[in-house]
């Protein structure tokens, strides 16, 4: 099997105390347990905030596991908050699918600051619930920054290699999760193939090099957007590429994607023979998500009145979410990484024979998703390439 690497995540929860101002006029998923619904909305409210020609990406399956071991010790409205953000949707006991095709693991670990009283039946759930590693160690070692991110590099290959800095003097704990996604193209792009074109960026045009590939791929069309399914090997997790037309700007088409157009969307793709050209791309981004939480409700666990009863009995509270994402797409496949964040801290119609065509010269977004199961690993849009080659 081909080694391509195709998606890294990893989430880290860091703990702390925090005011700060209130993010408001969101949208939530629809309350129905739909991690679909909850992943959309996550990236909607992520995009949103984001600078309008700025490439983006998130994953909210490490960080729905991330704030579900933080939900799990949470109380009352904050406890409340927080799921109703995850659409109803929990992660507690989440298992991934990977097999001699696909490569796909997901980690979970906390570190507490020694002396920091942890409840024992908050311990014995990250444990049992998340299959976690919890360590106890002196935050105020320089050595433990390195530690917590050399398990984040361990557990992203090397593409996430930090997450934190430095750790102050209020910080008590960090939940991660990592993310890890690995599988070839089930139809390569064969390299002779690629050739330099012009991508139309938001911020001016690029000459980059532009994959070309003539298959049989499930395709959608409604108006002039378009929507291609490229399947990795095995066929159980896929990227689907979609493209607005012409007429029609990213952040005008961003509310449009909702649970029901995207389910509308999947549901009328059928298998057609597709002329596709796609850039390569490659880019990096490092997002802090407190207000794009905010805008999902999720407002207490950020206050000096956060809830979190069900770790410690001393006043904590969050403090920043923050996510590294990192992607690449070439002839062979896909790389991507992604780590997030959240510290805490003490208060204080054609003819049959004939291809539809299909050119990403232009904006346009992407997705990895679990075809077996409601999971979008990772979800993002590119603006504009040419400077991160």
């Amino acid at each position: 099997m081909k080694k391509n690497i195709f998606a890294v995540a990893a989430v880290a929860a860091m703990l702390c105390a925090c005011g700060g101002g209130q993010q408001k006029s969101g949208d939530m998923p629809e309350q129905d347990g739909s991690r679909t619904g909850y992943a959309l909305a996550f990236f909607r409210n992520a995009a949103a905030l984001s600078g309008a020609d700025e490439n983006m990406m998130v994953s909210p399956y490490s960080a729905g596991v991330a704030l579900s071991m933080l939900a799990d010790g949470a109380e009352d409205e904050t406890r409340a908050e927080l799921l109703r953000a995850l659409g109803g949707s929990v992660f507690s006991g989440d298992i991934l699918h990977a097999d001699s095709l696909a490569d796909v693991r997901s980690a979970n670990s906390a570190w507490i600051r020694s002396g920091f009283d942890v409840k024992d039946s908050y311990v014995a759930l990250l444990r049992e619930s998340y299959g976690a590693m919890v360590a106890e160690k002196d935050f105020s070692s320089g050595s433990t920054v390195g530690e917590i991110n050399r398990w984040c590099s361990d557990n992203t290959e090397g593409r996430i290699t930090e997450i934190i800095d430095r750790i102050s003097p209020d910080m008590v704990m960090f939940l991660v999760n990592a993310l890890y996604f690995k599988a070839p193209w089930e139809h390569e792009f064969r390299k002779e193939s690629t050739s330099d074109k012009v991508f139309h960026g938001s911020a001016g045009d690029a000459e980059v090099p532009m994959m070309y590939i003539r298959n049989d791929f499930r395709y959608a069309s409604y108006g002039n957007n378009q929507i291609v399914e490229l399947p990795y090997e095995g066929g159980r997790y896929s990227m689907l590429v979609a493209l607005p037309a012409e007429d029609v700007a990213m952040q005008d088409a961003l509310p449009m994607l909702t649970e029901e157009m995207y389910d509308k969307a999947t549901g009328q793709m059928t298998r057609k023979k597709v002329a596709l050209t796609l850039p390569k791309f490659r880019f990096e981004t490092d997002l802090v998500l407190n207000d794009a939480l905010r805008r999902m409700g999720v407002e207490r666990v950020f206050s000096g009145s956060a809830q979190l009863g069900g770790i410690s009995d001393a006043s904590i509270a969050v403090d920043q979410v923050r996510q590294k994402c990192f992607i690449e797409v070439n002839e062979q496949g896909s790389e991507a990484a992604a780590v997030t964040g959240i510290g805490v801290r003490l208060t204080s119609a054609r003819p049959a024979d004939m291809p539809v065509v299909m050119t990403v010269d232009r904006p346009f977004y992407f997705a990895i998703v679990d075809n077996a199961a409601d999971n979008i690993l990772f979800i993002g849009r590119v603006m504009n390439l040419g400077g991160e080659e």
